[in-house]
């Protein structure tokens, strides 16, 4: 019976490495380029594209930036991105879009879309009786209301009794 459980559990592991299920969607020509399945933040984002101008020099970054800017006043943008199998092109617009030169397909700068992710966590998080404290850190609404109310009414007592 353990046996037979061993080996439900493990066959799929071995089937479906985690690796495949982890790798980058497709080929790079930048091996140190982000990935993250679960998730950046835009500050890491922008500290990792920073490094791409260095990988591949600033002739070559010029070069592909003029491009980019022709194939977005021509509204070839889509077709130039593509044009490169191993995603150079895609490279070139993310450097350029995490340093705040370009907007992304949807028409909006860095800033922007950093302003929105906010805005959208903090509604979340009030939607959710959560008070956010910090990065990933959060206090129940209601407890945080309890706690200072009882601070409040402690500190009114106290002062009140020190009167008589």
């Amino acid at each position: 019976m353990k046996t037979r459980l061993l080996v439900i559990l493990f066959v799929p592991s071995i089937l479906f490495p985690a690796s495949n299920v982890f790798a980058p969607p497709s080929p790079n020509e930048w091996p140190a380029a982000p990935y993250c399945p679960g998730g950046c933040s835009i500050d890491y984002l922008k500290e990792k594209w920073s490094e791409y101008y260095d990988y591949k020099g600033s002739e070559w970054m010029e070069a592909r930036k003029q491009e980019m800017l022709n194939a977005m006043s021509n509204g070839t943008l889509n077709e130039w991105l593509n044009a490169d199998p191993m995603n150079a092109h895609y490279n070139v617009h993310a450097y350029y879009f995490y340093k705040g030169e370009i907007p992304n397909h949807e028409g909006k700068f860095i800033d922007q879309v950093a302003q929105e992710i906010f805005l959208s966590d903090m509604e979340n998080s009030l939607q959710n009786n959560r008070f956010p404290l910090g990065e990933h850190m959060y206090v129940n609404f209601t407890f945080l209301l309890t706690v200072i109310g009882g601070s409040i009414v402690g500190i009114i007592f106290a002062i009140r009794r020190k009167r008589k």
